[in-house]
């Protein structure tokens, strides 16, 4: 594919789904692949990165931080070979970005992500080697 994923609060999550059938709805509209193997597609991207306990879990029932960490397992999910993320202002706070950083880092072996953001939030990134940043 030549196409990008998006992160942004502008795409969001489906408020009356659980957070694995958020995830995996990608593959099994995209790719008519099986709900079950879409589910656990979904999981294996959660257990990646530490959240193997939020799958049953909604959109309510997390933080900002996971609920990042969902848009970007979502935008993984996709045929796309990059993943484009937006600045954030649900981002609170510096602990925040370095988990979402520490989890870009580990799923970017497998596509290409940029972050667009401003300069101002250039701080935010920094120890991000993987991280390509438009500024």
């Amino acid at each position: 594919m030549s196409g990008y994923a998006l992160i942004s609060e502008e795409t969001p999550l489906i408020s009356n789904l659980n957070i694995l059938e958020n995830i995996a709805l990608i593959k099994e509209i995209h790719e008519h692949m099986p709900t079950r193997k879409a589910q656990t597609l979904a999981q294996e991207y959660l257990n990646k990165i530490g959240h193997e306990k939020i799958g049953q879990l909604r959109i309510n029932s997390c933080n900002n931080a996971e609920i990042f960490d969902v848009m970007l397992v979502r935008a993984m999910m996709s045929k796309e070979d990059t993943v484009v993320i937006l600045p954030l202002s649900s981002m609170d706070n510096l602990k925040e970005m370095q988990e979402m950083l520490k989890h870009i880092k580990e799923l970017s072996e497998e596509k290409k992500i940029v972050i667009l953001d401003i300069i101002e939030n250039e701080v935010y990134y920094k120890g991000c080697g993987s991280c390509n940043i438009v500024k």
